[in-house]
């Protein structure tokens, strides 16, 4: 790995996008994307989005194992 490369053979990014298709076909939409993370906002014909009103955010992050995470996003505030 070359000092300061977050993804020598680009692993990381492939399971994120990988992660992140598959979050799409389920309704999501992505917020930002970046080569080992993402911001994933919830669709707008999902239940938990009629429930809360709001759309939820979530953070995706992939480790260096290739290992896809998601979990809640802060609020965005205005």
């Amino acid at each position: 790995m070359v000092a300061g490369e977050t993804d020598a053979g680009g692993n990381r990014e492939r399971a994120l996008d990988a992660f992140l298709e598959q979050r799409v076909g389920e309704g999501y939409r992505i917020e930002t994307h970046e080569a080992t993370h993402a911001i994933v906002v919830e669709g707008r014909g999902s239940l938990a989005r009629v429930l809360h009103r709001r759309p939820r955010r979530f953070v995706v992050q992939v480790d260096d194992h290739g290992r896809v995470s998601m979990g809640p996003a802060e609020r965005v505030r205005h």
